[in-house]
């Protein structure tokens, strides 16, 4: 009854605030060449640590993700290469993945290219789908697409583009992410008819069949694959996954962010009750006491499975409980043989569950695993470094830029011209002891100075500040301050240990 009442409040919510059009029709407005982002001046970005293997996985990454980017003369547009090498394309999960690393190297124009050209191809023909790969001549890319029948799908994939577009508001500031009218339509759509169609409210996802919404001239593999109900590809049998279910709870609240930026309480709620209802299908459903983590697979024979995916639990925040957080992580790195994708998440996830020296590890090795050359891979060891090793991460919603370092070993690390927030900032940590910030935004910041545990103290300037603690999802102590920092200023923090 509880789920009913509230997809009776998310429907009426969503009908009476979506675009003025139906739901076969696009949007008339919006415009690819739009520049929402400020107009501060492109100042060159640079990375610098005592710490010369860190400095040279950066390199590495920042070379290899670059070469990946297209300057505009395309007739997709402003891109960069998501998707396997040689393809000329970019695909849903991997520039969603791809897009934070993306706005660090200076990408914005190529990231909201992209993200606005998969809301723009979302129609009824395709069951509210989108193109899962577009190439550089704007087209779907032929090696997953034949016609509206006969195309490789990810269900996640709506999902993951709402929670990238997100996070890239977050980074950015720019309200396009918010407003833009195809965007707002996709989402729309995917929140409503594509759930719809595919069978994945909570209370009917465990009784989906396997392949759905096949037509008459579905031929080959894509009788398979379109609509496949994980990013994990090669499990027979499989009508659910917990990495979808997660992807489905990271993108309504997501969503429920964007209408609250929006000012749209309501509707934020009543999306922020569904996500939940997500998240407790997993809690209720998925955990499983005996091996201490989630399963990842429900089948045909109507019964749980393991094996890959448990990565999404974690990139979408979907586990929230410690002791199960721990349990995942544990089985994870039990597992030998992850594909190189997975891998390229894990620094930002062990960095952010306080694993350093797994994470740590991952980043001085990369350069020398296989297949290290997919695009992904430089990307995520670019995020892995600033959000993970430096922990940088914006707020545009709050107006503020937290820092947590978690250096191994006793070094400096810096990042000059960090693009964020309509402007740059840069950052030094010193020993996860003393920090410097450099706001070159064109408004003040808050910026919360953390540091993990206890600490005696806090100095701002030479000058003491009350200092104030919380306590991470890990259950471990971090000691901040938060400090007003206008336009134009730097301000350096430094902590003194017990």
């Amino acid at each position: 009854m509880h789920t009913k009442l509230i997809a009776i409040a998310l429907l009426f919510a969503l009908s009476i605030n979506c675009l003025a059009c139906s739901d076969d029709k696009a949007p008339a407005t919006g415009d690819t060449d739009k520049d929402d982002a400020g107009s501060q001046p492109n100042l060159e970005m640079s990375f610098s640590s005592s710490d010369k293997d860190l400095e040279r996985t950066f390199y590495w990454a920042k070379k290899m993700a670059l070469s990946y980017a297209h300057d505009g003369s395309d007739p997709v547009g402003h891109w960069y290469e998501a998707a396997l090498p040689g393809r000329n394309a970019f695909c849903m999960r991997d520039a969603s993945h791809q897009s934070i690393a993306a706005e660090i190297l200076g990408l914005s124009k190529h990231n909201f290219n992209m993200m606005q050209k998969f809301a723009r191809n979302i129609s009824e023909s395709k069951d509210y789908c989108t193109h899962w790969e577009i190439d550089k001549d704007d087209k779907p890319c032929p090696a997953d697409y034949v016609n509206d029948a006969n195309f490789w799908y990810n269900l996640n994939a709506n999902f993951d583009v709402m929670f990238a577009c997100w996070r890239l508001y977050e980074w950015t500031g720019d309200k396009r992410y918010l407003n833009d009218d195809y965007l707002a339509y996709f989402f729309k759509l995917s929140a409503d008819n594509y759930v719809k169609r595919w069978k994945l409210e909570p209370e009917n996802i465990l009784l989906r069949s396997q392949h759905m919404n096949n037509k008459p001239t579905t031929q080959g593999r894509y009788r398979e694959t379109r609509g496949l109900p994980s990013y994990v590809e090669n499990y027979p049998g499989l009508t659910n996954s917990s990495d979808l279910v997660a992807s489905l709870y990271g993108g309504f609240e997501a969503y429920s962010k964007i209408k609250a930026a929006l000012g749209q309480i309501a509707e934020s709620e009543a999306l922020h009750l569904l996500a939940e209802d997500y998240r407790m299908h997993l809690e209720d459903n998925w955990w499983n006491n005996n091996i201490n983590a989630y399963h990842t697979f429900w089948t045909v024979k109507n019964e749980f499975a393991d094996g890959e995916g448990l990565t999404y639990m974690l990139w979408f925040d979907a586990a929230q409980q410690t002791d199960r957080i721990r349990g995942t992580i544990s089985k994870m790195m039990a597992r030998k043989n992850w594909n190189i994708e997975n891998i390229s998440h894990f620094p930002l996830l062990w960095y952010r569950y306080n694993y350093v020296a797994q994470a740590y590890e991952i980043l001085k090795n990369i350069s020398d695993m296989g297949r290290c050359e997919y695009p992904e891979v430089s990307y995520g060891m670019i995020e892995g470094i600033i959000s993970g090793t430096m922990g940088i991460v914006p707020s545009a919603s709050q107006k503020k830029v937290t820092t947590l370092p978690k250096i191994t070993g006793e070094h400096n690390l810096r990042i000059n011209n960090l693009p964020m927030l309509q402007g740059h900032i840069t950052v030094e940590h010193e020993n996860n002891q003393s920090s410097l910030f450099i706001n070159n935004t064109p408004n003040e910041l808050t910026w919360e100075a953390s540091y993990m545990g206890k600490v005696s103290g806090i100095s701002v300037n030479g000058e003491q500040q009350t200092v104030q603690t919380r306590t991470d999802c890990m259950g471990q102590t971090i000691s901040y301050i938060e400090i007003k920092v206008p336009a134009g200023t730097e301000v350096k923090a430094t902590a003194q240990t017990l």
